[in-house]
């Protein structure tokens, strides 16, 4: 009798507990305590988002690329425009401000980046400026040490910023090998491993920055002069299963993108910025030049790993590949350099602006231009506001005589997005009749 008794009571004590729960969680106020004052705790796994922003050991770092448990680093937010290396902008990518949404995203490593250039003549800086679209904006993805699996772990949020164009940008000459590394070290990458009988371990040793007996330097016939390193390039090019393990990922990740943006109105289009070794290749041909065998082996290797891998990526559906190595080989033939003269293996203004040019061209029938919209929204009982709707920006129409004046016919008008109405700016007040500026058929 007093067991039943007990179970009775534990009963109707645990049924208590759990109600008040469902109280507290469903209705806090009834128990006293309002709904917008209730408080999560802190968790290491959902940590607070603006401390998570706004780190203070972020800003103190005194290393530019920060340990990351994904992306393995990124890098340091905030930095400074010194010329060949920043602004970073609060995320740590090389931008002068972060949109809310951008017409393209470029994602890659230090070459798209852009070392040793400032950061309107990287090659995303010659891509917008040789688009020539009014409206179109840009936003870099890209980090120095990145390789696929970084430039995958982007694309969920890249595509946050409702783009038209995502350009991603593998690196022949380290990307193979540090792909390997990322995806055989990280257990997070696991899924990416084409061959388990690999290890990181299996990773063929490297020496950065190339010794002096590593590197050969070079004066054409036309003067240009540069350095290089065949010996550190061949690391990603070399036929070792390690290598070919890491092309394969490249491969998978870029099946990958073009799967996950089968259903989306959105483009990828990929390219492989080749060594500054391949870059010149035909140029050291042409002149017979006397080349280290590491060189030769270099830049057949890498060649064949380049062809192989933009057939992988021709083959599946919805992306686009864009050669870039064609039109470099050809601008190197010229008396102009497309990168330093000493061992730095990033390209000079010249060599970013030949990427740069051959992907705007590649990139522009899939970029709308500007848009023209004729948009109106409730701003009172029966009270409407006429907009003219534009990606940059938002004008108000004075009247809807002015509207009518313009060209704009009875019937286009539509009601406004409120994500466009909240986020672009106001530019003014429209009270003049300009039809090639204000009405439909405007730029």
């Amino acid at each position: 009798m007093k067991k039943d008794w007990l179970v009775s009571i534990t009963s109707v004590a645990i049924t208590l507990v759990v109600a008040l729960g469902i109280i507290r969680w469903l209705a806090p106020d009834l128990l006293g305590v309002p709904s917008d004052l209730q408080l999560v705790k802190i968790d290491k796994k959902v940590p607070p988002f603006f401390e998570n922003m706004f780190r203070a050991d972020d800003f103190k770092s005194q290393e530019y690329l920060i340990k990351d448990p994904i992306t393995r680093v990124r890098a340091i937010p905030l930095y400074p425009d010194i010329g060949g290396l920043g602004p970073n902008d609060l995320l740590g990518f090389r931008n002068r401000s972060i949109p809310h949404s951008a017409k393209i995203i470029t994602v890659g490593d230090s070459q798209t980046y852009g070392n040793n250039a400032v950061v309107e003549r990287n090659w995303p800086g010659f891509l917008l400026s040789g688009l020539d679209i009014n409206g179109a904006t840009l936003y870099n993805m890209s980090v120095g040490g990145w390789a696929a699996p970084q430039y995958l772990n982007m694309l969920g949020k890249a595509l946050a910023f409702r783009p038209e164009v995502i350009i991603i940008a593998f690196y022949s000459g380290n990307d193979p090998m540090e792909s390997f590394i990322q995806v055989y070290g990280n257990p997070y990458w696991q899924g990416l491993i084409p061959d388990k009988t690999l290890t990181a371990g299996d990773a063929p040793k490297s020496v950065f920055p190339a010794p002096k007996e590593d590197q050969w330097p070079v004066t054409f016939n036309d003067g240009v002069k540069t350095v290089f390193t065949p010996t550190l390039r061949l690391v990603s090019n070399s036929d070792h299963p390690a290598v070919q393990a890491g092309y394969k990922i490249m491969s998978e990740v870029a099946r990958v993108v073009a799967e996950a943006v089968a259903s989306r109105d959105v483009k990828v289009l990929f390219t492989i910025i080749p060594t500054k070794e391949l870059a010149y290749a035909r140029k050291v041909s042409a002149e017979e030049l006397q080349v280290p065998r590491d060189f030769q082996v270099l830049v057949d290797g890498e060649k064949a790993n380049i062809e192989q891998l933009a057939g992988d990526i021709r083959s599946y559906p919805g992306v686009v590949y864009v050669d870039v190595l064609q039109p470099l080989q050809q601008q190197a033939m010229q008396a102009a350099a497309l990168y330093p003269e000493d061992e730095n293996g990033h390209p000079v203004d010249l060599g970013y602006e030949v990427i740069g040019r051959v992907l705007a061209e590649a990139a522009r029938p899939y970029i709308s231009k500007q848009r023209q919209e004729l948009v109106t929204m409730e701003v009172g009982k029966g009270r409407y506001k006429y907009f003219l709707l534009q990606d940059n920006g938002l004008y108000v129409f004075e009247s809807l005589e002015v509207i009518e004046g313009n060209g704009w016919p009875p019937g286009v008008v539509k009601m406004a997005v409120k994500e466009d109405i909240e986020t672009l700016p106001l530019r003014g007040t429209i009270s003049e009749i300009n039809p090639v500026l204000y009405g439909p058929s405007g730029d």
